[in-house]
């Protein structure tokens, strides 16, 4: 018997899988949209939540619309920071889109200011997004360690903490003061 899964009314048979995680499965609809259908409900209605929060900030997909265990957000057309940096330098400029993504994440209202550098995308424009948000207020995050842990994985931690103090000394201080 085959079973044809629909979700808002997509049949998710005929849509490009593009991923899929601990909290579910991701398919693109066109080329500006896509469908998240997650596991369980709670993550769904978490991560429509802190969508919802930041809307007005480009550094979040677009959340389009949603059901239970689903939302229709924006399509990102990117590569994942780790993967990039694995073929390409850590530059002033990246490490700048970095810093604003913390900083966004902090002015949105996220307690967790922090993700996996394989949920940040980098954008054809030089753009930076953060496209799982789902953790965002689940506990308070001052240090990035995810992301720093990530960059110091491709031997950038010390450029990037070095970028920071030098660009952004209250906030190397803030992290040194949470760190830990």
């Amino acid at each position: 018997m085959i079973i044809i899964k629909k979700h808002s009314g997509l049949d998710i048979d005929n849509l490009e899988f593009l991923g899929s995680g601990t909290q579910g499965k991701v398919y693109k609809i066109d080329s500006q949209k896509c469908i998240k259908i997650f596991k369980k409900e709670q993550i769904c209605a978490d991560e429509i939540e802190t969508l919802a929060m930041a809307q007005m900030d480009s550094h979040f997909p677009k959340l389009y619309t949603f059901g239970e265990n689903y939302i229709i957000r924006e399509y990102i057309n990117g590569i994942e920071l780790d993967k990039f940096l694995l073929s390409t330098p850590l530059t002033d400029s990246i490490s700048l889109e970095i810093i604003e993504l913390y900083e966004a994440m902090d002015s949105v209202g996220y307690r967790r200011l922090d993700a996996a550098p394989f949920h940040i995308f980098l954008t054809p424009s030089n753009g930076i997004k953060l496209i799982d948000t789902a953790r965002a207020m689940k506990k308070k995050v001052i240090y990035p360690s995810l992301i720093i842990k990530g960059l110091a994985d491709l031997g950038y931690k010390k450029d990037f903490l070095n970028f920071v103090k030098c660009n952004k000394p209250e906030l190397y201080k803030k992290w040194l003061n949470k760190k830990g």
